[in-house]
């Protein structure tokens, strides 16, 4: 990992500057910008699925119930979300060791692909917020976000694989 030293210093200035409260921070490893990177994807899919919960509420207020099971199910999935990426399984320390400058590389890529993701996720929450409720609006929008959470379900399977096999 010695002759790792550059790239993987470059890859943590990288993650570092994107992570609010890091970017100053020195002396701090893989293994702990891995972490809180982590950390700050699952509070922003946390604070989507808080807002979404609220929007429902808001709804079932209106008697807007026919859309209230589909937003159940989203927030559900979105739950599920903000606790998988939290989890140790999918941080840079499960693979120690084995990877190299490639694999950095790719895993790199699939954090900034997941990054650019879960920034698209309150576009899609504030789109439902301003449906009205009307239900085909919110039905589509709803769709939408299922879609979303089929992507990124698809590139944390991709990530997880290439942390099981580097």
């Amino acid at each position: 990992m010695n002759g790792m030293k550059g790239v993987v210093s470059g890859k943590l200035e990288s993650l570092k500057s994107l992570i609010p409260g890091l970017s100053g921070r020195e002396g701090i490893g893989l293994d702990e910008v891995d972490g809180e990177f982590r950390l700050h994807l699952s509070e922003k899919v946390m604070r989507a699925m808080d807002r979404l919960e609220d929007i429902k509420k808001e709804f079932s207020e209106d008697g807007k119930v026919v859309i209230l099971g589909p937003m159940a199910k989203s927030i559900g999935r979105l739950s599920s979300l903000g606790t998988l990426l939290k989890s140790h399984k999918y941080s840079h320390c499960a693979i120690g060791d084995k990877i190299g400058g490639q694999e950095l590389d790719r895993l790199y890529s699939f954090d900034m692909t997941l990054l650019e993701e879960v920034d698209k996720l309150d576009l899609i929450i504030e789109e439902i917020a301003t449906s009205d409720g009307y239900d085909a609006k919110v039905r589509e929008e709803i769709k939408r976000l299922e879609q979303f959470l089929d992507e990124v379900g698809e590139l944390l399977s991709k990530r997880s694989e290439l942390l099981k096999n580097p």
